[in-house]
């Protein structure tokens, strides 16, 4: 099954990979509804630090929940019909990638097998491998 991977020596900082999950996934450049999460923030010494969140395929949230709403095969969905909105989803993801909207979750899937946070990434800091 492939991955995302990041790697922080790669990255520049521009988020881009939040930017466009955003935009392609919830029709607008709004990173705090992106599906992944590479926060970047200066140190008081001045250096470049990452708060890097994304989904791993634990797996976790689909045996967490209690309505069989998520389903992993080579990438994870949430069938919005059966979501109950409970949670319970969110808090058994270890990486805090799994978020309720409107009593629905929503996880990365990996743009089914073609993630465009990748394919963005000025810098081959995220892969899918």
């Amino acid at each position: 099954m492939k991955r995302l991977k990041f790697k922080k020596e790669l990255c520049i900082g521009c988020q881009l990979c939040s930017q466009v999950c955003s935009a392609y996934k919830e029709g607008e450049v709004v990173p705090s509804k992106a599906r992944i999460f590479i926060e970047t923030y200066y140190d008081k010494g001045g250096a470049l630090k990452y708060d890097d969140s994304y989904c791993i395929l634990c797996g976790r949230c689909a045996k967490a929940c209690p309505a069989d709403a998520i389903t992993m095969g080579e990438h994870i969905e949430v069938d919005a019909e059966k979501c109950v909105g409970c949670g319970a989803c969110a808090d058994a993801c270890p990486k805090h990638v799994v978020r309720l909207r409107d009593d629905v979750a929503y996880i990365c899937d990996t743009c089914g097998g073609e993630p465009h946070c990748v394919v963005a990434c000025p810098h081959n800091a995220l892969t899918f491998e």
